[in-house]
């Protein structure tokens, strides 16, 4: 979350199908890619040396696992090529923001079963406006009402505790012994394979790659905004004010 600044060494630099820009892949990175419900950073290359600084403004990994950093649509080519140094740097304002945004997004987990919810969460979007998390089961609109105040304290008092945030990477058959039940498939078989990264905020832990705070303070003022019926589903939106 707080790497910023890094160097790296281009390993390729092509143009984009139908004229759509520019992608750089390179050998490591500290921009993260969209994903996981979380935008993608922005920010800039720089070749080691000097040079204009070419724009970031979009990071995605492919399906084989490799990560392209684009820049502006039909913009300009980058000035370096495969074997150069370049200095990367990260926009930080959106980074921290998008960071908050997630972790609060995992905070409502615990929330909820502060609240006494046993509904399991199946899927969170992280970018604003309209961050939400999804929680399989519908509820009745009275127990619906009766949540969302529950909500709100519950993230309240979890904020000004000011609970640090974990990050530990772990094989793949022992995510039972660090993951909140609710977090994981019941089946281990469903759980995978290798080493897999969990996140812990506000004490639940799960499996994750996106950015987080490094305490639930640091999320700042979190606005549970509706609890929803959608379909099957039980839908949280929330907004994390500025400041």
């Amino acid at each position: 979350t707080y790497l910023f600044t890094a160097e790296a060494t281009v390993l390729e630099v092509g143009e984009k199908a139908g004229g759509g820009g520019w992608a750089v892949v390179l050998d490591e990175t500290c921009f993260h890619a969209q994903g996981g419900g979380q935008p993608a950073d922005t920010g800039t290359l720089t070749r080691a040396g000097g040079g204009a600084a070419w724009a970031v403004r979009m990071v995605k990994k492919d399906g084989e696992g490799v990560v392209r950093h684009d820049g502006e649509p039909g913009g300009p080519a980058p000035n370096f090529g495969a074997g150069d140094t370049v200095s990367l740097a990260v926009d930080e304002p959106p980074r921290r923001y998008n960071a908050r945004v997630h972790s609060a997004g995992h905070l409502i987990d615990v929330a909820m079963t502060q609240a006494g919810s046993t509904l399991r969460p199946t899927k969170g979007y992280h970018f604003t406006p309209g961050a939400y998390v999804e929680y399989e089961g519908k509820l009745e609109a009275s127990e619906r009402e009766a949540l969302l105040p529950k909500l709100q304290a519950a993230m309240d008092e979890l904020i000004a505790r000011a609970v640090p945030s974990t990050v530990q990477t772990v094989d793949a058959t022992a995510l039972g012994d660090y993951c909140s039940p609710n977090t994981i498939p019941s089946d281990p078989a469903l759980w995978g394979k290798g080493w897999v990264r969990v996140v812990g905020v506000g004490g639940m832990v799960c499996p994750c790659g996106g950015t987080h705070v490094a305490d639930t303070r640091e999320l700042g003022a979190v606005k549970v905004e509706a609890v929803k019926g959608k379909g099957k589903v039980t839908r949280i939106s929330y907004t994390v004010l500025d400041g």
